[in-house]
């Protein structure tokens, strides 16, 4: 299998997981943490930035903050509110067409981990 085939699979078993079936009126809460290869801490970073930028510009209605670990500086977290299932739904195709222009990440890092959140409070 291909490794594009293989993360493909393991996002969205990752989402069945986390429970991503949200109602379409709620908003969806999304954490990802990133874990580059040792050494490739700087060319992580510097997609991730690239990432956050072109997702503003194709979607400046989202939340899509990227945050680097205090603790452990190795490790990327992206922080992201889409305002329904519908708008998650469009983000993956922001997600696809920013691979295409940008190419796959960093080799030898490890998959990112997906978690969903629903709001409770405000």
């Amino acid at each position: 299998m291909h490794r594009r085939t293989i993360r493909g699979l393991m996002l969205a078993a990752l989402l069945a997981i986390s429970g991503e079936s949200a109602r379409a009126d709620e908003q969806v809460i999304i954490t990802e943490r990133f874990y580059p290869a040792p050494g490739r801490e700087a060319e992580l970073e510097t997609r991730l930035l690239k990432a956050v930028k072109f997702v503003k510009q194709a979607e400046p209605n989202i939340t899509y903050r990227l945050h680097r670990s205090a603790k452990e500086p190795t490790v990327f977290l992206l922080y992201q509110v889409y305002p329904s299932e519908a708008a998650r739904d469009q983000h993956r195709k922001i997600v696809a067409a920013f691979r295409q222009e940008f190419g796959p990440p960093p080799e030898g890092s490890r998959p990112s981990e997906l978690e969903t959140y629903r709001l409770l409070a405000e």
